[in-house]
């Protein structure tokens, strides 16, 4: 309409251009005239504005469907199905492998934010029944003396300053406070467990387990409905710029591409879309999965190896603990100054101890593996240990690629972990570690049959997103016409705005 009101207009320019105005009566026509084209454009006009008023009134009208924070909060409440993860143990349960991790990094970097974690790590302890005191921690009376301050809850300047004068008499203070923490939590470890057994046992008297985690995926499942038909949301992404006009004005193109005699509905490219997503993840993670190989090869040889490390360790903080005795009893009698000799010993055996709780890391999460998994066991199963356990997902990650962001690497490892738990799977639920050849064409055989048509180089690794974008395409703009909106109405809408901004 816009088109040919502005044709129209151009027309009549033309027309009214070589009108006569030689005489008084030529000049009263002409103006005339141009009064009463100008009288049918506004009027045209208004009818255009009105149209488009009405068109708007469903876009103006739309707002937030609070059902979904709803939802989004009954969600949360199924995270308590974490603390009885079977693929974890009570150190991941509460969050000591984020927060440790954390208190190592920002060592030496940001003291306050080192104060942070330590404060959230006697909290968890607090949060299952621990209340720890300056008496837990004796490796060191140093740290003993700084732990104190921070439950008398000094203040920032004070534990500042407090930190400076230690600091000088044992650079170590965080590292030995860090493995401190994990002694701590191995002397309570059986207490923890029980804790949590305690609070699985009350809810296992009115609910079975399979009901919180079906719960979750259909709540999840629920979420996702709603979003993807939700014309606030939908609507919203074509203003930030995540929906594109053009992307959905060429549809019919994509659809054809993939979906040939008539083979599309929404629920074949939805089941496509998902087996897309699966096999995404499997790309982006092989470096976990090849990790996981390797270990899945020696299985057998991974038994033993935590009970054993647990011997070296407790053996030698039963050392480190006499010697920082012996130090303070020496101090207490008013020789203050130092034995090289006990410092000397006392720092070997401290050095001991740092080296086997890094490797304590890396094995408990191998005891878990003999213990959760089998050489047959699936890519879902190898998934649900990886995002139980923050730690060898970092670790791992940091591994392929020195220097990478952590926030990131949390981040990515929220998202998978996110994913994993609230999604019902078609692939990585049935199948074991294959090579991604096998797995492409698995894939590519099962959609052919089905007159889809995807192809081996759809899966390639360059091609991969192309292919999910594609497919997610076709899906979304069965939801927004679904939602109600309009394509061509969100486009004058667009234009629109754009005019008059």
């Amino acid at each position: 309409m816009i088109e040919e009101i502005n044709n129209e207009i151009s027309e009549f320019k033309n027309v009214v251009g070589i009108l006569p105005i030689t005489s008084k009566a030529n000049r009263k026509r002409k103006i005339s005239c141009i009064e009463e084209e100008q009288k049918a454009t506004e009027e045209k006009i208004n009818t255009v504005k009105s149209e488009i008023e009405k068109r708007f009134a469903y876009i103006n009208n739309i707002i937030e469907n609070n059902q979904i924070d709803d939802l989004e909060k009954e969600l949360e409440k199924c995270n308590i199905v974490n603390e009885w993860n079977n693929y974890n143990t009570p150190y991941e349960k509460m969050h000591l492998d984020y927060y440790l991790y954390q208190l190592h990094r920002y060592y030496k970097n940001d003291l306050k934010n080192v104060n942070e974690c330590i404060k959230k790590i006697i909290e968890s302890f607090a949060k299952v029944e621990i209340n720890l005191s300056k008496d837990d921690f004796g490796f060191n009376s140093y740290a003993s003396t700084y732990i104190e301050a921070i439950l008398n809850n000094k203040s920032d300047e004070e534990l500042k300053n407090l930190f400076e004068e230690l600091y000088w008499k044992n650079s170590d203070i965080i590292s030995i406070i860090e493995i401190n923490f994990k002694s701590i939590y191995l002397k309570y470890e059986k207490k923890i467990q029980k804790y949590y057994d305690n609070r699985h046992n009350e809810f296992l008297k009115k609910h079975k387990d399979s009901e919180i985690y079906d719960l979750r995926i259909k709540i999840s499942n629920k979420i996702n409905e709603l979003k993807n038909i939700d014309p606030y949301l939908n609507f919203q992404k074509f203003i930030t710029g995540d929906y594109k006009i053009a992307t959905f004005k060429d549809i019919d193109k994509k659809k054809n591409r993939y979906f040939a005699d008539n083979s599309y509905n929404l629920e074949n490219a939805i089941n496509l879309l998902s087996v897309l997503k699966e096999y995404k993840v499997i790309i982006n993670y092989k470096y976990l999965f090849d990790s996981m190989k390797e270990k899945l090869d020696k299985i057998d040889s991974l038994k033993d190896i935590k009970s054993n490390l647990l011997k070296k360790i407790s053996k030698e903080e039963s050392k480190l603990i006499k010697l920082n005795a012996k130090q303070n009893k020496l101090i207490n009698k008013g020789k203050n100054k130092k034995n090289e000799k006990l410092l000397f010993e006392y720092k070997n055996i401290l050095n001991s101890i740092f080296e086997f709780y890094k490797e304590y890391d890396n094995v408990c999460f191998d005891n878990l593996v003999y213990k959760k998994l089998s050489k047959d066991s699936t890519i879902l199963e190898n998934l649900k240990l990886i995002c139980a356990n923050y730690l060898f997902f970092v670790n791992t990650t940091n591994a392929l690629e020195e220097g990478q962001d952590i926030n990131t690497i949390t981040q990515n490892y929220e998202e998978l972990k996110r994913y994993i738990n609230t999604n019902d799977f078609y692939l990585l639920n049935n199948i074991a570690l294959l090579d991604e050849k096998q797995m492409k064409q698995l894939i590519v055989d099962k959609y052919n049959m089905e007159r889809i048509t995807i192809t081996t180089d759809d899966l390639l690794l360059e091609n991969l997103d192309n292919t999910i974008n594609d497919i997610k395409n076709i899906i979304d703009n069965d939801n927004i016409n679904s939602s109600g909106l309009d394509i061509d109405d969100i486009n004058l809408y667009l234009e629109y705005k754009k005019i008059n901004s």
